[in-house]
């Protein structure tokens, strides 16, 4: 049975068997470092072929699957069980491809059976399993001199501008170590195991006027991706409270409606998570899809943005009672929706834009482990997208509360999202008038967003009820004004 190097992970294998790891082939294969002009592999499959044993089979089973980046080598010791009849020769063969993880091997297998059967090799494989690299977190630390005293500070500025004047030999970066860490491990404990090693690892491989002094040297984090990590995580915050005050509708509130504010604090936003996602994304199968995923994508929009755009106009007419007349779908449903829906996504990419930033401005490897994976982000994402959607609806519901107390107090409804109040004056031809809910006045105005077929419905301030009525059975007189003074309604 075929089994894989040791600086690997297996993740399957085309003929269903077990596959142990053996070490010591891990620098049997080295990368292939020029592709000539193909697409670059992100998953490696080791497969076990047989080829009949002529030296002209051979050589071109190596040539063609060389042609393709993939290495040809003979078998390590005790890496195949394989013992083909004595005509037949055993080769392995690294078929290098880009493809998602679970079709990998069924994927090189079957480029491996097309490209035999047309160059005609008596070739087969036998045995095939996925293979993936693992990879050793690393914490760096860097030697910094230490300086006790102002004099040795003010003393290194000066060399620094003049380069004559005494220079501290222990100051500025002196030594640079990376030590392997676990990702098992907390934080506070990792770092102070691999600060142990990092002083073991200096004091093991000393160089000529940079021995490690205790006295003199001090062990710190590199401070430059210390800061630009920092900047990533206040540059999270910031986007996600900017999210959380556009979706609660308070952008007014904080001056942000005025273009000369608004306009700079939007054009962050939308650098921060696009250029993060884009950091994300590139040299992933995902940054492929995009150009086609896209346009799929697009029409989606179409009937997904005025559908948001109703949600938000009913949980703003909820206050008051009423249903979502018929008609309101314009260009203010739109607006509302594409509010929500822009939202929903700053919000969704918002986690992996993070990712992106944190992983571009980290020099070392050890930006790694679960809360860091695509699926964690992703997830993430998906959760504080509905829920910031939720507060969507809410900052709408609480605009409706806001907008019926204005009506309670006598005072006009701004116009929210193509909703528009219209104030008007019932006349009720007799007493025994048929209605629901409240009997309306007819001395002051009410209020009415539209007429559902042939009926209106009515919301009285004075009592903060609703009432219903239909159009055959009243009169009906608009006035601008919601203190305008009801004469007899003709």
């Amino acid at each position: 049975m075929f089994t894989p190097d040791s600086g690997a992970s297996a993740g399957g294998s085309a003929s269903g068997g077990s596959r142990p790891s053996s070490p010591g082939a891990a620098d049997a294969v080295l990368p292939a470092v020029a592709m000539g002009g193909k697409v670059p592999f992100n998953r490696r499959v080791y497969m076990v072929v047989e080829v009949i044993d002529r030296p002209e089979e051979v050589d071109l089973l190596t040539q063609l699957c060389e042609s393709l980046g993939w290495p040809v080598r003979l078998p390590l010791a005790q890496e195949t069980s394989l013992a083909p009849p004595g005509d037949w020769a055993v080769r392995i063969v690294e078929a290098r491809i880009r493809s998602v993880r679970d079709g990998a091997v069924q994927q090189a297998v079957a480029t491996f059976d097309t490209l035999a059967q047309d160059a005609g090799v008596s070739a087969n494989c036998r045995d095939a399993t996925l293979v993936e690299p693992v990879h050793r977190p690393l914490i760096e630390w860097h030697l910094r001199g230490r300086r006790q005293s102002p004099t040795q500070h003010l003393r290194h500025a000066t060399h620094l501008l003049t380069r004559t004047a005494g220079h501290d030999q222990a100051a500025g970066t002196v030594r640079l170590v990376r030590v392997p860490t676990s990702l098992d491990e907390p934080r506070l404990r990792r770092l102070a195991r691999s600060r142990r090693s990092a002083r073991t690892e200096l004091s093991r491989h000393p160089l000529s006027g940079r021995e490690l002094d205790v006295d003199r040297h001090v062990l710190t984090m590199p401070k430059t991706r210390v800061a630009w990590q920092t900047a990533a995580m206040l540059g999270l915050l910031f986007v996600a409270a900017m999210l959380i005050l556009f979706g609660a509708g308070l952008w007014s509130a904080m001056g942000l409606d005025d273009p000369r504010v608004g306009a700079p604090v939007l054009l962050l936003m939308v650098t921060y998570v696009l250029v993060g996602a884009v950091l994300a994304l590139r040299g992933t199968a995902t940054h492929r899809a995009v150009p086609w995923i896209l346009p799929l994508a697009a029409p989606l929009a179409v009937p997904l943005v005025p559908w948001l755009g109703t949600l938000v106009q009913r949980a703003y007419l909820s206050p008051f009672e009423l249903e979502l007349p018929p008609g309101k779908e314009g260009v203010g449903s739109i607006l509302a929706g594409a509010w929500v829906l822009s939202v929903f996504l700053g919000t969704l990419f918002l986690p992996i834009a993070y990712l992106g930033w944190i992983r571009f401005l980290n020099s070392s490897v050890d930006a790694r482990g679960s809360w860091m994976s695509w699926t964690f982000m992703l997830s993430v994402g998906t959760g504080l997208a509905i829920a910031f959607s939720l507060i969507v609806l809410l900052g709408a519901g609480q605009s409706g509360v806001a907008d019926r107390r204005l009506a309670a107090q006598g005072k006009d409804i701004p116009e929210y999202f193509g909703l528009s109040a219209d104030y008007v004056c019932v006349a009720l031809p007799s007493g025994d008038t048929p209605y629901y809910g409240v009997r309306p006045p007819t001395d002051r105005p009410v209020i009415s967003f539209g007429q559902t077929g042939d009926r209106i419905e009515l919301w009285i301030p004075s009592a903060r009820q609703k009432a219903s009525l239909r159009l055959e059975d009243a009169r009906i007189r608009v006035v601008p004004h919601l203190d305008s003074s009801c004469g007899t309604a003709e």
